[in-house]
């Protein structure tokens, strides 16, 4: 498996200097840039800008520049926040993965019970009331949800706080500060969970499906075994295999934060931030967050073909 994954990583080095290419050339076709966009700036300062931060040069000399300065880990400088895109990302990215580790682990729990339970009573009651939730779930947009839960919780029954990370003017620590953070948590973390649990849920009942009829479940009840050792034992543990792709998948989903949520609870996160560099045209920020997502999605592609391995011992390396 280390030989395996040596390998796997010096592949990467190739795919990498390819989204790097790629993404450079989107980004540097796209029409006009922060300082070009701002009409305060005089046509002098514009020139001096463009100079510091090297727009005025060729683009293939911009491109060598960007790629030497992001191996070192410089990603450049936020002409929007006038910081270093670095600090940018680490100020608010982990206010953004917080609530999605918190989602991870609610989703994937509420999926997984709810998903198995409608397997086993496939075409009851129960199932059909689960499906039927799921759809109207998935099919509610993350504004209307987000909206209509402020209005719920938030202003008629007045249970959590409307939006932000903690309450503004508060000079509370300790325990006080946790339990104002945990408020402010409670109905992005509700929303998210609630948009992301639907799809979940039909992925693992059908997967469910699959395992307990195959033949091996089947010789596991003529054994004599009982129904919960069946089902939580041998029937569930295949079923959660093909998972390992979906959860590897979601390893740049707890750092690329919810842009819309974020923006309906002020809550401040780099999704929310990635959106207002769009609308700013903060093209360094962009690159540089849009580069850590693709090196994060190709990490946990590896991360899922590790753990398949981990997972069944079957499964060979080559």
């Amino acid at each position: 498996m280390k030989q395996y994954a040596i390998r796997r990583l010096l592949q990467m080095i190739p795919t990498i200097i390819g989204v790097s290419v790629l993404l450079f050339i989107v980004f540097a076709m796209a029409p006009g840039n922060f300082i070009d966009s701002n009409p305060t700036i005089s046509k002098e300062r514009a020139a001096e800008l463009k100079a510091i931060h090297g727009l005025d040069k060729p683009l293939v000399e911009r491109y060598f520049t960007w790629a030497e300065n992001t191996i070192k880990g410089d990603l450049g400088m936020s002409l929007q926040h006038k910081q270093p895109v670095t600090t940018v990302l680490n100020r608010y990215m982990w206010n953004s993965f917080l609530i999605a580790a918190i989602v991870l682990v609610l989703s994937w729990t509420i999926a997984i019970l709810v998903g198995v339970f409608s397997a086993i009573r496939q075409h009851s009651i129960y199932d059909a009331l689960i499906t039927f939730l799921v759809f109207a779930l998935m099919s509610l947009p993350s504004f209307f949800v987000g909206l209509y839960a402020i209005k719920l919780f938030a202003i008629d029954l007045q249970w959590t706080p409307v939006g932000g990370m903690y309450t503004s003017g508060s000079n509370a620590t300790g325990l006080a500060r946790i339990w104002d953070l945990l408020e402010h948590l409670a109905l992005p973390v509700i929303v998210l969970t609630s948009l992301s649990v639907g799809g979940l849920t039909r992925y693992f009942r059908t997967s469910m499906l699959d395992v307990v009829r195959q033949d091996f479940i089947r010789t596991a009840r003529a054994k004599g075994l009982k129904e919960r050792t069946v089902i939580f034992k041998h029937a569930l543990r295949n079923a959660l295999l093909p998972a390992i792709t979906l959860l590897g998948i979601e390893l740049p989903g707890l750092f690329s934060g919810a842009m819309i949520t974020e923006k309906i609870f002020n809550w401040p996160g780099i999704g929310r931030i990635n959106l207002d560099a769009i609308n700013a045209r903060d093209y360094f920020l962009l690159m540089g967050f849009t580069m850590f997502l693709a090196l994060l999605t190709m990490l946990g592609n590896l991360l899922a073909d590790l753990l398949y391995r981990v997972a069944d011992p079957r499964v060979r390396m080559k």
